[in-house]
């Protein structure tokens, strides 16, 4: 489905502003523990990096610090959300999904359970950090998995939007977030919906 009305910035890459993706995911998920209280965060011992710090300091009674235990973080976040809570996980998607696949299928996936798994610092833009901080097999690993909706926003705008979309869907999702300030090419008044294209 196309969106032909989508109220875009004009001549995008002559717009100064600048965000990364994950920020949109940091400002998005402390937004949605205000709108809802089963929201709860976990990160592998990167809260800054991840830009949970944020839900940290808003609601540290729902926030999860596993340490660099991403196996353990899926499975833990899979049991939240069988009880009622509404899981967000954060880590490098070198590390997850990258470590802990395994149990993101089997406790999450094939379970259908809404656990929102997010992958930080994705693709190349980790450039300086080696080829064993550049997640390129996320999206594959993820499309290939029950029940999972993948999410990459475009912007730091978009990624807020999507972040409180994702926690009203109901069902397991993948979220990818790049590290590195991207041009914003969304407003606040740009709709969001999953599965519905922006024509640009």
């Amino acid at each position: 489905m196309i969106n032909p009305d989508a109220k875009l910035v004009a001549n995008i890459f002559d717009n100064p502003a600048q965000g990364s993706t994950r920020e949109g995911f940091g400002k998005g998920v402390v937004e949605a523990g205000k709108i809802d209280e089963r929201i709860v965060v976990l990160t592998a011992d990167l809260a800054e990096s991840t830009q949970a710090h944020h839900f940290q300091k808003a609601f540290p009674e729902r926030f999860i610090q596993v340490g660099v235990a991403e196996q353990n973080m899926a499975t833990v976040a899979a049991g939240m959300a069988l009880y009622g809570k509404i899981p967000f996980f954060t880590s490098y998607a070198a590390f997850s999904p990258g470590r802990n696949w395994e149990q993101i299928r089997t406790t999450i996936g094939i379970n259908n359970v809404h656990a929102i798994v997010c992958g930080m610092h994705a693709g190349i833009s980790v450039g300086p950090d080696g080829a064993t901080h550049q997640a390129l097999e996320d999206i594959a690993l993820m499309r290939s998995l029950p029940h999972f909706t993948v999410i990459s926003a475009c912007d730091v705008e978009e990624g807020r939007k999507a972040t409180l979309a994702a926690a009203r869907l109901g069902s397991p999702v993948y979220m990818r977030w790049g590290r590195e300030k991207t041009p914003i090419m969304t407003t606040p008044e740009t709709p969001f919906e999953i599965g519905k294209a922006n024509l640009m």
